[in-house]
């Protein structure tokens, strides 16, 4: 059952079926007013703007909505969403299984905050994250707390700027306890595959591995 409903020229659009299983919202404001209604088998939630409400408020009206410990699927397509509240939602949601990201404001964070530094502990040993997907291109240091924060990860599809894809495939590689074995470079020119065979080949950095280019896309499994 699909069901619409428009406000402000706003779109907030959720389905509640066995087939689709599946809830998104554009406005905080849309979600408020569907508070009245319960989806229990919905197991993706996409969110496509940043909110005007508090994500505490957003994440409150979304608990008397959908079971967020159901969930396995969660889509946040805005490209300001700081990282406190994908913190705040991957606390509640702990068997997301794939997430995809447009943004990874790293710098609000508080790496003083205790209670944020327990937060982080406790997702990165209880998320079942396993697919990943970053729709922008992430710095090393973004890389390189996504890895430590989802150590189950299997599957990484990241844009990567050229500058940057030797050190992150240089630590990708190196983290001997990285679970990581699927890369997907989305966007990139096919030099990139003669480039990244010759990084592997000079540096030694695996004996047995397959990549592929295939529409503009860097396939690379070990």
């Amino acid at each position: 059952m699909k069901r619409t409903k428009r406000q402000n020229n706003d779109l907030i659009q959720f389905s509640n079926s066995n087939k689709k299983r599946k809830l998104e919202n554009q406005t905080s404001e849309e979600i408020g007013h569907n508070c009245v209604n319960y989806f229990p088998n919905v197991k993706t939630l996409s969110i496509k703007n940043t909110f005007s409400k508090s994500i505490d408020s957003t994440i409150t009206t979304l608990q008397c909505m959908i079971p967020l410990m159901q969930l396995t699927k969660l889509i946040i397509e805005c490209f300001i969403f700081p990282i406190k509240n994908i913190i705040n939602l991957l606390y509640l949601t702990p068997n997301i299984h794939t997430l995809s990201l447009n943004s990874l404001l790293l710098n609000d964070m508080n790496k003083n905050s205790k209670k944020q530094n327990e937060i982080l502990q406790y997702i990165s040993k209880k998320n079942k994250i396993q697919k990943l997907v970053l729709n922008w291109r992430p710095s090393l240091s973004n890389i390189q707390f996504v890895v430590d924060l989802f150590p189950r990860l299997k599957y990484l599809k990241v844009e990567m700027d050229r500058k940057e894809i030797k050190q992150i495939i240089q630590f990708l590689l190196s983290k001997t306890h990285n679970k990581t074995r699927n890369l997907c470079i989305f966007k990139v020119p096919k030099v990139c595959l003669k480039q990244t065979k010759i990084l592997i080949k000079s540096e030694n950095l695996l004996n047995s591995y397959s990549i592929k280019y295939i529409n503009k896309d860097l396939h690379f499994w070990w």
